[in-house]
């Protein structure tokens, strides 16, 4: 791809590509924290820190995809 469309494709991959370097680690401390059992609780406590393990799976899967789909669409490699 070449011209305008190239251009906005990759500073639009690049805007992803930050965005997802910033937010990658988002739940990282507060799921370390479960896992230091900084939160009591029993079962309740055992299950937010499965949801939220499960949360920052799906949030690095899709922060991933997006900058692969930009990438794929401006034929740009890996950095």
């Amino acid at each position: 791809m070449s011209g305008p469309d190239a251009l906005e494709l990759r500073m639009l991959l690049g805007r992803v590509q930050s965005l997802s370097d910033e937010h990658w680690r988002l739940l990282s401390g507060p799921r370390q924290a479960m896992a230091d059992h900084a939160w009591v609780g029993g079962a309740s406590a055992a299950g937010f820190a499965a949801r939220l393990e499960d949360a920052e799976r799906r949030l690095q899967a899709q922060l991933a995809r997006a900058v692969q789909l930009l990438r794929d669409k401006s034929n740009m490699p890996a950095f």
